[in-house]
């Protein structure tokens, strides 16, 4: 079992070939917290058939950036909740570092600011992963899930399709 006192948050979980939930099936989830009251993290690999433009124009936002850019999928939990990955810039307080350029936050104020912005490198998750105490322990122990660690190139991946391949081959070696 996981030592639960050594979080292991932030890394990656790549889902087991055996994992057939949809939820999950063939997912790389970035996770961000993990403690005793549970885990949660986002999915790196569904995008979304939704623009950041569709989602600013419904929300009455202003969108300076590719019309073409969309939102993913961050899991089956509160798909109304926003989370923002976010390359470069200043973490506030309340943010979630990951690595020295990356951070997750879950500000309005931020979100807005970096709608603005064309040139910001960032990804609008909605909903996210989430397990209860000890469900995650409980599933790696199971072999739902193997633990990677954190690959910043592959948060903002280009190629999201490709990742839960690329994952598996760096798992298997």
């Amino acid at each position: 079992m996981i030592d639960i006192m050594s979080p292991i948050a932030p890394c990656l979980l790549v889902a087991s070939p055996l994992l057939l939930d949809p939820n999950f099936l063939h997912t790389v989830v970035l996770l961000i917290e993990h403690d005793e009251q549970g885990a949660m993290g986002v999915i790196l690999n569904r995008p979304l058939p939704l623009t950041l433009a569709k989602i600013c124009e419904e929300s009455h936002l202003t969108f300076g950036g590719d019309p073409d850019v969309t939102a993913w999928r961050g899991g089956p939990v509160d798909p109304q909740r926003g989370i923002i990955l976010v390359r470069g810039g200043l973490p506030s307080e309340e943010d979630t570092v990951l690595d020295f350029t990356d951070f997750v936050s879950f500000r309005k104020d931020l979100l807005e600011t970096l709608l603005l912005d064309g040139t910001a490198a960032y990804r609008l998750f909605l909903g996210y992963s989430g397990w209860g105490p000890g469900q995650l322990d409980a599933e790696m122990e199971q072999g739902a899930w193997a633990r990677l660690p954190l690959h910043p190139e592959w948060l903002l991946s280009e190629e999201p399709k490709g990742l839960w391949q690329k994952a598996i081959q760096s798992i298997a070696g």
